[in-house]
């Protein structure tokens, strides 16, 4: 397990049916901790604010210092 906060509030869209409409929705709050493991393909996963799972990086953006993970996230 990798620990990262969360360091720039990450939005993402949802739809409601039926009405189709698009509505921004939090999934990492700035300045939370969230708990990240990397996949089979080396993609590290965690959760959002609902429990839902996401791919916030893959292994070469852990590593680089201006991918949107570093943008978002710090390693803890």
């Amino acid at each position: 397990m990798i620990l990262v906060r969360c360091i720039k509030n990450v939005y993402g869209e949802t739809v409601e049916v039926p009405l189709d409409f698009m509505e921004a929705r939090l999934l990492f709050k700035v300045n939370n901790f969230y708990m990240a493991e990397q996949d089979k393909e080396g993609h590290l996963v965690t959760q959002d604010e609902e429990g839902e799972p996401h791919i916030i990086a893959d292994s070469r953006e852990i590593l680089s210092g201006d991918s949107w993970f570093h943008e978002h996230f710090i390693l803890m």
